[in-house]
């Protein structure tokens, strides 16, 4: 039998992707009657169409889904159904998965329910709750595709670490999310899937990596669920979308048995986190994947248990970086900081400083050498195995500048030993700054149209110096304060961004930020995030 085209396997996998969502959730028109009602925002249509009893179990969090379910006031079942659902239609209009099961989750939630009539407890905290995982995350059975048509029907064999302590702890799995060709680019779309369009509006990108995640998510068809960010991953589609998201740093969250393009990449590593829709559900659930103790099966998982953090007495000392010398924040984003510059100027709680970021434009460099370390040739590989062409959203690879040869091993260990220095010069910044914590853009843009040029800026950083960084929404855009005021450039990247800048199309669209800490720190960012919350919004 004649092996298919690239062309034939893509059919074949979203025929088979259609036909995995039960008949009688499958509607055609779903977008079309959400724009004839004037509506872009997915959520909002989501709740105008969807039961009562539905909306009603989505609303809530997961630890009060949790409390419902250990009272008996709901069944497993039930919130399965109620999330599967919204994530069907939310998918229908959005192209947020990648891979659906949902006989297997409703199999898994009956199961649970007959543990708890017959015994009377839960398995554990998130006994019958709905997690989404981004594709990368395996599962036995299941592809992990990364966006390759490749490996569109490469089932794995076992599940990944992180999956099995999620299992344990009684989480119920229905869906993996897209990410774009090889996890490289900050919007989602490939040539597997069609693109995957902001829940708040649906003329804007969810961002990327990590952008099924933010998408499905911030349209309510999951509560949590997990990403990737090795350049910003988790951050841009929280961002994007307007939901919460974390970065751990290396060592915190496993990632054994988690696929990855450049896999087991040592200088920067990807890592993995959740994203929510409240902050105390990304707390909530990092806690308790820190705390199931991962280091007993995984050696790169580091052994530190979750340690709360208290608000001290003294004030905590915060740098607003405003600019990165080379990127300028839109208007939205550089009024929402300085706002946040002034709310908690006047808080008893902070002492308030403006900072650059150290050795900026060095450290970018070094971070896209990284990169580009095999000249894109793990991608280009993986492409022929197909056939299928370079996706477009990764067109910047064919720059010229981009089309470098491999690394040698010593220009490995050289650029390795760069990163190693510019770290150093970061950690003396921080501590010769006495800084608890920096507040940032995360990108230059609140949001983007579909195909826009982006920059790496603000979410990089993290990545090379392995800070702990906690997305929050904190403001909107605002077309009259935000429009663009006509200046020079520094870049052409600058003005590239610039120059796309629309603000009627993101009016009243969420302003994030991003809370950096030092490495390891993920508890006092998200104490801080909490705080911060709380003074800015009042």
């Amino acid at each position: 039998m004649a092996s298919r085209t690239w062309q034939e396997t893509v059919s074949l996998k979203q025929r088979e992707l259609r036909d995995s969502i039960p008949r009688e959730w499958i509607d055609d028109n779903l977008k079309v009657d959400m724009i004839s009602k004037g509506l872009v925002n997915t959520r909002e249509y989501l709740d105008d169409i969807l039961p009562e009893e539905e909306k009603s179990i989505t609303s809530r969090t997961i630890m009060e889904l949790s409390q419902a379910i250990g009272n008996g006031e709901l069944t497993a079942l039930e919130v399965t159904k109620a999330f599967t659902h919204r994530a069907m239609l939310a998918h229908q209009i959005l192209n947020c998965c990648s891979e659906i099961f949902i006989n297997q989750a409703l199999e898994r939630a009956e199961a649970l329910d007959t543990i708890f009539k017959e015994t009377g407890k839960t398995v554990g905290p998130l006994h019958g709750i709905p997690i989404s995982l981004k594709d990368q995350v395996d599962l036995k059975g299941i592809a992990s595709a990364l966006g390759y048509v490749s490996r569109c029907h490469d089932k794995k064999d076992e599940n990944s670490l992180l999956a099995d302590k999620l299992l344990e702890m009684g989480a119920i799995f229905y869906v993996k999310t897209c990410v774009p060709m090889a996890m490289m680019a900050p919007e989602t779309g490939t040539n597997l899937f069609p693109y995957t369009y902001n829940a708040l509006n649906i003329n804007l990108s969810s961002g990327g990596s990590s952008g099924g995640e933010g998408a499905l998510i911030a349209a309510g068809g999951a509560r949590v669920g997990f990403g990737t960010d090795i350049g910003g991953s988790i951050r841009i589609p929280a961002s994007y979308n307007g939901i919460y998201g974390i970065k751990p740093s290396v060592g915190r969250v496993s990632y054994l048995r988690v696929s990855n393009s450049y896999a087991n990449q040592e200088c920067i590593p990807s890592v993995i986190g959740p994203l929510a829709q409240t902050l105390e559900e990304l707390e909530f659930t990092l806690k308790l994947v820190v705390d199931s103790k991962c280091w007993l099966q995984d050696p790169k998982v580091l052994p530190i248990g979750w340690t709360q953090y208290t608000i001290p007495s003294e004030k905590l000392k915060i740098g607003i970086w405003f600019d990165s010398g080379d990127v300028e924040p839109m208007p939205a984003i550089k009024r929402t900081l300085k706002e946040i510059y002034g709310s908690l100027s006047k808080s008893d709680n902070f002492e308030v400083v403006k900072v650059e970021w150290p050795e900026h434009q060095r450290l970018i460099k070094a971070l896209f050498d990284v990169y580009g370390a095999d000249a894109s040739k793990e991608i280009m590989n993986e492409c022929a195995k197909s056939g299928e062409p370079l996706h477009r959203l990764l067109d910047y690879l064919m720059d010229p500048e981009n089309k470098t040869s491999p690394l040698t091993i010593n220009q490995w260990w050289e650029l390795c030993n760069e990163v190693y220095l510019i770290k150093a010069k970061y950690l003396e910044f921080w501590c010769g700054n006495q800084l608890d914590a920096i507040i940032a853009p995360v990108m230059a843009q609140t949001q983007v149209k579909p195909y826009s040029v982006s920059s790496l800026d603000y979410t990089g950083v993290c990545n090379l110096c392995d800070c702990s960084s906690v997305v929050i929404p904190l403001n909107k855009v605002d077309p009259i304060k935000d429009t663009l005021i006509v200046r020079g450039t520094r870049s052409d990247l600058e003005k590239s961004i610039r120059d796309q800048y629309d603000v009627q199309a993101v009016d009243k669209m969420p302003v994030c930020v991003q809370i950096i800490t030092r490495k390891l720190e993920e508890e006092k960012g998200l104490a801080i995030a909490s705080l911060v919350q709380k003074v800015v919004k009042g």
